[in-house]
């Protein structure tokens, strides 16, 4: 009964509620999520039933040691890469752009054989539009998922992580056509 008796706290106490109850402390990953104990959240969000994140393990003072993307459920991880340890700048590009309009785009790029997961925060001015998601490409096909709602999307910013710990990726993503260097 006390399971049930919360959540219907939850729910009567608002959205306010459900926010604070899943802040968690700046670079640790939130409860339920995708990213481990001794990891940080560069990206993370829900998408229907899925979960997207890309986690970083520290390296030194200046700079990311690894970097994971992650799909899929607690229960049911379908996307884990890289298999193997290797650095960021291995599989991994991304960059910041604007559209000379108010828009901003911050996007990294993972490669894995012949798929690309691409997770990217973008923010628009005036009106404060944000949309954050991963694009999938893999022979031409292209997937959007979006996140529902917020996005934990700060890690992207990170200033150890675009042009240190992965280079700078010239690319813009699908999807994305009014954005320039």
């Amino acid at each position: 009964i006390f399971p049930c008796a919360l959540a219907l706290a939850c729910l009567l106490a608002g959205p306010a509620a459900r926010l604070h109850a899943q802040e968690s402390d700046a670079g640790s990953p939130p409860e339920g999520g995708l990213c481990q104990a001794g990891e940080n959240v560069v990206f993370a969000c829900s998408s229907g039933r899925k979960q997207i994140a890309v986690c970083a393990t520290p390296g030194d003072d200046s700079s990311i040691g690894a970097l994971s993307y992650r799909y899929g459920s607690n229960r049911n991880l379908e996307v884990n890469i890289p298999t193997e340890p290797v650095p960021p700048r291995a599989f991994a590009s991304g960059n910041r752009v604007s559209d000379n309009a108010g828009g901003n785009l911050t996007y990294l790029r993972m490669n894995y054989g012949s798929t690309s997961y691409t997770v990217f925060s973008e923010t628009t001015s005036p009106g404060g539009y944000e949309r954050n998601g991963v694009l999938v490409e893999n022979r031409g096909h292209t997937e959007l998922h979006e996140c529902d709602g917020q996005a934990d999307a700060g890690g992207l910013s990170d200033q150890k992580l675009i042009g240190k710990a992965v280079p700078v990726d010239d690319r813009v993503p699908t999807g994305f056509a009014t954005y320039q260097q």
